[in-house]
């Protein structure tokens, strides 16, 4: 139950830039298939709400990011069928909060310059409060910048019944994450 608690942990993006996007979210794996039997197509029962693997099931985007961009979006589901089969998901989010619409230009990005120098490690938390609302803070060197979110209230029963951590990372050329920060490039 992360109603009320938080999670923290320090992060290097140097090799990932412009093009690259690192992920670390929650999903409410297993997933199930329309007959309740759980679905199996990579061994761990993956789900997410974007049916990337082919099931849907709530997501928290805790962190997508790079060296230019960062967001933390959750993504609610409609309610499951009977046997625990998801449908629906709001694929888009129920809301971004991203550096790039909420902060300065000069909070996040590479170089000594920007107050989180994604050019090295630094730190970043998320605290939710049992309404559903929350913020995420990165630190780094005595730097502090936060973003706020109160969209959360749709998964709270979720992230109350527990949800599976996951990491990935990919490459794209859609800009949706970093906006006009940079141009896509080969991701490293």
């Amino acid at each position: 139950n992360l109603l009320g608690g938080s999670v923290e942990y320090d992060v290097d993006l140097s090799e990932s830039n412009c093009g690259c996007i690192a992920a670390f979210y929650l999903i409410s794996a297993p997933g199930k298939d329309s007959n309740g039997n759980y679905w199996n197509t990579d061994g761990y029962y993956y789900c997410d709400a974007n049916q990337v693997a082919g099931n849907f099931c709530p997501e928290w985007d805790i962190m997508e990011a790079n060296q230019w961009a960062t967001q933390t979006t959750p993504h609610s589901c409609d309610s499951p069928t009977n046997k625990g089969f998801y449908t629906n998901c709001n694929r888009g989010g129920d809301c971004w909060l991203n550096n790039v619409n909420m902060l300065d230009y000069s909070d996040y990005g590479p170089g000594s310059n920007f107050k989180i120098d994604t050019t090295r490690e630094w730190h970043f938390a998320i605290n939710w409060k049992a309404d559903g609302s929350f913020s995420t803070t990165m630190s780094q060197d005595g730097n502090n910048v936060s973003m706020y979110g109160d969209c959360g209230s749709k998964i709270t029963g979720d992230l109350q019944n527990g949800m599976a951590f996951a990491i990935s990372n990919w490459s794209t050329y859609d800009s949706w994450l970093w906006k006009d920060r940079c141009q896509a490039s080969t991701c490293n």
